[in-house]
């Protein structure tokens, strides 16, 4: 990257701290313990240092992809082609005009609200990392039309981390992710503005164009973030504002967020192996007409932070009209795992005229399973297994008037329990029999056997993975949840 590629309108884009791989007088070397999965060294320009953030590696099950071989270091770069930073202390906002690469022999700062405008593309290579400012809310955000290639590898991730040293990194460091997109939306007027960005013609989102292509998320991991933009206006880890379903979002995990970890604002956008952990509100949320495919989604809740959090929260909208598009993503093999503390929170609580279709999911340690509330809300849960929980299946709602929340009759008389047991929906309670499904440290989220009883087959449309005839986000010899792309530190 050159500074003639970015428009300083207010802040460089990224700024990329001095420090920079190191591989000796071997240009072959392999970069595997970099930020992010590759080597380096602290051999620096600069006074100013910086911890990897990369975190600990974690285990597990999983099926899929794999890295391929490390790309070859590069020699250090001179101190000529590390981009200046120029601040506009007036506006204190990035823009990207122009296509910008971010390269793997840097460690790159966040800092501000770096935007990506419409035409341009910002492109991030495998192996690495970014570092969120927290003096400054760093935050990326990705403007409709504009696009992001993010692409690592199962060893090779790109990793969006704290700016802390380990051991003092929190929820909360920095901002998050934004990609917004010109998908459907179903606001009045067809367009929006994310919450706690200054609202602009720029960052509006939402359109006609469902098919509409943000870029490329594959083997990312983003940690830590979730900083207020403004009063409760906490950033989630990856925000989708009327995303469309050209976009490519693969192997992501969100991690130690004190938001979301995923949210879908409208649109349309497919993603598969999707994991969050450590999260400190609902694990996947959607609504504003989300319309969207799911597979492989796993969820493991934080056992240190007890609060009204949801594996899937959903909502058509925050009145619960039946504005169109209605939300009604598919989804198919989830494993979500609360955290079994004693307080309201539900492996789905689908709300406000939502609508959604789950299969193949286990849903386990939550307060209850499902709440379904207000009589506009229409879902399918089929093919499924609650177990564990406090409640198991759903508190018992008799009573309209009942000012408890928890046992308040808010769905029209509807009873979850006989509803999620009719023997047509093929849904279980039995023991999964997952295998460390609540070790923070090293879990493993496979089932001893693969779960194939009363199982659905996706459907072979081009997006689903039509052999995934399983209950569950894993099968019991899966290896998509190996690698460097995922991480289990805490701090």
């Amino acid at each position: 990257m050159t500074t003639s590629n970015v428009s300083y309108v207010a802040l460089a884009a990224a700024i990329p701290l001095a420090f920079l791989i190191n591989c000796g007088d071997d240009s072959d070397a392999s970069c595997e313990d970099k930020p992010g999965g590759c080597t380096t060294s602290s051999s620096s320009t600069s006074s100013s240092s910086s911890s990897t953030g990369a975190g600990g590696e974690g285990s597990g099950g999983g099926g899929g992809a794999g890295g391929g071989s490390p790309s070859k270091c590069v020699a250090d770069p001179a101190p000529a082609d590390i981009p200046s930073v120029v601040v506009d202390p007036v506006t204190g906002t990035a823009e990207i005009k122009s296509n910008v690469t971010l390269t793997r022999d840097k460690l790159w700062s966040l800092k501000n609200k770096v935007h990506v405008r419409a035409g341009a593309t910002l492109t991030i290579e495998s192996c690495t990392t970014i570092q969120g400012d927290k003096a400054t809310l760093g935050t990326l955000i990705v403007d409709p039309g504009a696009k992001i290639i993010a692409e690592g590898a199962a060893d090779e991730p790109i990793v969006f981390t704290s700016a802390a040293p380990p051991g003092d990194r929190q929820p909360g460091d920095w901002g998050g992710v934004i990609l917004l997109g010109r998908a459907p939306i179903n606001v009045p007027g067809g367009k929006a503005n994310i919450e706690g960005l200054d609202p602009t013609a720029e960052t509006q989102y939402g359109g006609d164009m469902p098919a509409d292509d943000s870029g490329i998320l594959k083997y990312v991991r983003i940690e830590f973030s979730g900083i207020l933009l403004s009063p409760n206006n906490e950033v989630n880890g990856l925000t989708f504002g009327g995303v469309g379903s050209g976009t490519t979002v693969e192997y992501v995990q969100v991690k130690s967020t004190l938001d979301d970890c995923f949210e879908f604002f409208g649109g349309t956008v497919h993603a598969k192996h999707l994991v969050c952990a450590l999260n400190q509100d609902d694990g996947f949320d959607w609504d504003f007409g989300y319309s969207g495919k799911l597979q492989f989604l796993v969820l493991q809740q934080d056992p240190a932070y007890p609060d009204d959090t949801n594996g899937f929260e959903s909502d058509n909208d925050a009145m619960g009209t039946t504005n169109m598009p209605i939300s009604n993503p598919t989804i198919y093999n989830a494993t979500l795992v609360g955290h079994d503390a004693a307080k309201q929170q539900y492996g789905w609580q689908p709300r406000r005229s939502t609508q959604g279709h789950i299969f193949n999911s286990i849903f386990m340690n939550f307060e209850a399973c499902v709440d379904i509330r207000d009589a506009n809300t229409k879902v399918e849960l089929t093919n499924s297994i609650c177990f564990g929980n406090t409640e198991n299946i759903a508190y018992a709602e008799t009573d309209p008037n009942n000012p408890d929340p928890v046992l308040k009759d808010d769905d029209n008389g509807l009873d979850e329990i006989a509803w999620f047991n009719d023997p047509a929906r093929k849904n279980a309670t039995t023991d999964p029999g997952l295998v460390k499904p609540l070790d923070i440290a090293a879990p493993d989220f496979r089932p001893a056997a693969t779960l194939t009883q009363n199982a659905a087959t996706p459907p072979d449309d081009g997006f689903f993975d039509s052999t995934a005839s399983y209950v569950g986000a894993l099968k019991q010899d899966d290896t998509w949840m190996t690698g460097k792309w995922l991480s289990w530190a805490t701090n």
